[in-house]
């Protein structure tokens, strides 16, 4: 009896393949991921009702929004890989 190609698991990883995938499985873990996701959830309610306060009520309300919405989209798009474009490239050669 032969072996499906798809359970085939291949040549063995390398060990820079290893680092590499363990770097990945911490960074998925969910340490403190509830208290960023409130943290989130709270400067996106703030925006929200800056934005409307600006609407309804006055101009610099609506600045003050804009300014605090885009800090909400820093955080929801903040970098999680300890590799930044600045500190170089994190694929091996």
């Amino acid at each position: 009896m032969t072996t499906p190609a798809a359970a085939d698991p291949g040549p063995p990883l390398g060990a820079w393949e290893r680092r590499r995938l363990r770097g990945i499985e911490r960074g998925l873990r969910t340490t403190g991921t509830r208290v960023r996701l409130v943290l989130c959830l709270g400067v996106d309610a703030v925006a929200l009702a800056l934005l409307a306060a600006g609407i309804f009520l006055a101009l610099p309300w609506l600045f003050a929004g804009c300014v605090v919405g885009n800090l909400a989209v820093c955080l929801h798009f903040e970098r999680r890989s300890p590799h930044h474009r600045a500190k170089g490239n994190p694929w091996p050669k």
